[in-house]
């Protein structure tokens, strides 16, 4: 059986970003960006659990302060991919990820 984490976008911005590489609510994202966001997503799809999101180490996956189920990963040293998941197990490993946002790490 091959189980995986699903995921989705909160915004049609997302989408845009994730299938096009640009749009304009993000004229941040250069192509180089666009490119290790949806090497990031595809991690997250791939991910059989929760647990292979914290490889390799450098994503720096880590629940946010404040939301008990938002997350994030790393995307540059600058830029953070926003998710969050709706877990569908009691154990909280598995489950789906909706895409809320690209922000600037520390801001």
């Amino acid at each position: 059986m091959n189980i995986k984490m699903l995921f989705d976008f909160s915004n049609k911005h997302l989408l845009k970003l994730y299938a096009e590489g640009r749009s304009k609510k993000y004229p941040f994202m250069d192509k180089a960006l666009c490119e290790k966001l949806v090497e990031r997503i595809n991690r997250i799809e791939a991910a059989k659990d929760i647990f292979d999101l914290h490889n390799p180490p450098s994503m720096e996956f880590k629940r946010l302060a404040g939301y008990p189920s938002r997350f994030s990963i790393r995307i540059t040293r600058k830029y953070r991919l926003e998710f969050e998941i709706e877990f569908e197990d009691k154990k909280r490993t598995l489950g789906r990820v909706l895409i809320v946002d690209v922000s600037k790490h520390y801001e």
